[in-house]
């Protein structure tokens, strides 16, 4: 092949990739031209909430959306039209059991229909409950534990030992939801600044075991609350306590499970 031939054939490759590239390019423009001017996006209606909602707040009609969102994108948790047509009705009412920011999708897993229940009972893990104790300031973090905060309950109580008054205090529960703090019942999310809440009664959120074990710690002692940071690891002393049945001051008996 001479070096003329060859000269050729390079120019001729060139100009074809150069053509190739622009087919592209024109049918990108066409696509994003189509899309500006309101076409239809392939995929599916699914339901979404139309503002920012906070936690424990019973949804409203102006609070839910219709979006459409690509197949590949649609996790099975979603409410799809297509399963629930009426799904924009259905779900008025229903509680939300975290918040949410405008145009995410609703999770069954997070919006909880109430069915007749008040408020708290609809925040509630299955099979826990909600467990009111007192506290004061300075048994709860100086005042600084917020509604969905995580804490760990101590109990301490006095003992005699060697005709001697001893005291002793261990933690006896341990990655503990609060749900309320007096009458707040949301998380400070704004602010320069904590804001603390004196409050007399905390509730709690306990399976019934731990229900038990800290009704029986409230009359053995004093009970304190200690917040726990968000990196604290949550598998601890706790999860070994429950599988043994026996807490820091014995082992707790009776009751129905």
């Amino acid at each position: 092949m001479s070096a003329r031939q060859l000269i050729v054939l390079v120019v001729a490759a060139v100009a074809a990739i150069g053509a190739l590239f622009l087919i592209r390019s024109m049918g990108s423009g066409n696509a994003d031209a189509a899309a500006a001017e309101g076409e239809p996006v392939a995929g599916e209606q699914v339901l979404v909430v139309a503002r920012d909602v906070p936690q424990g707040a019973a949804l409203t009609p102006s609070d839910l959306a219709v979006a459409v969102f690509p197949e590949g994108s649609i996790s099975p948790s979603y409410v799809r039209l297509s399963a629930q047509p009426s799904a924009q009705a259905e779900y008025v009412g229903a509680v939300t059991r975290r918040a949410f920011v405008a145009g995410e999708p609703i999770t069954n897993a997070y919006v909880v229909q109430p069915e007749g229940r008040g408020f708290m009972a609809a925040q509630l893990e299955p099979g826990y409950r909600a467990v009111a104790i007192e506290v004061a300031r300075e048994t709860a973090a100086g005042g600084y534990i917020q509604p969905n905060d995580r804490v760990d309950v101590i109990m301490s109580h006095s003992f005699q030992e060697g005709g001697q008054e001893r005291v002793s205090s261990e933690i006896i529960l341990e990655d503990i939801r609060v749900l309320a703090l007096g009458d707040t019942t949301q998380t400070q999310t704004s602010g320069e600044a904590p804001q603390s809440i004196d409050a007399a009664v905390a509730v709690l959120e306990m399976s019934q075991e731990d229900a038990r074990t800290l009704a029986l710690a409230d009359q053995l002692g004093e009970v304190t609350l200690a917040l726990r940071g968000a990196q604290v690891d949550t598998v601890g002393l706790n999860s070994q306590r429950r599988r043994n049945g026996v807490h820091a001051y014995g082992t707790v008996s009776g009751g129905s499970r």
